[in-house]
């Protein structure tokens, strides 16, 4: 692949996931309460409730970075890297886009449900999993 083909794969997979976001929002809404995912070209912000989990991306380094906002407490950040097979690399585990795109909506929806809580619960249970850890931070004891 020409380094300049990259980028646009990488914006193509980022497009694909952002759909994978809305669909799966759409079906969670359903199911457990709003869950409400605005994009622009290059970020996604996921809602439920009073939290949000925001996303960015970088089409030249394939990146993305986000950030959980929740009012009771500090902010929490991550990233991953999206792959040209359709895959993100979160902490060195690899996830495909389908499965990735729901740890993140399943993060926002089971914390929507949970009165006078936020994302941290899930994140919590998704470190353990090793699913969606904060940078350097797979949640394992060592």
């Amino acid at each position: 692949m020409t380094a300049a083909a990259q980028p646009m794969l990488q914006t193509e997979l980022w497009l694909s996931f952002l759909s994978l976001l809305r669909s799966y929002a759409a079906a969670a809404s359903l199911h457990s309460g709003a869950v409400h995912v605005a994009t622009t070209e290059n970020s996604a912000t996921l809602t439920a409730g009073n939290a949000q989990l925001a996303m960015t991306f970088d089409p030249d380094s394939s990146q993305v970075s986000w950030t959980q906002h929740t009012p009771s407490q500090a902010p929490i950040t991550g990233s991953f890297e999206l792959l040209p097979e359709g895959a993100i690399a979160i902490n060195g585990a690899t996830k495909d886009l389908d499965h990735a795109a729901i740890d993140f909506i399943d993060l926002a929806s089971q914390q929507r449900n949970v009165k006078g809580h936020d994302f941290s619960r899930a994140v919590k249970a998704s470190q353990k999993n090793g699913a969606l850890a904060p940078d350097g931070n797979t949640g394992e004891k060592p």
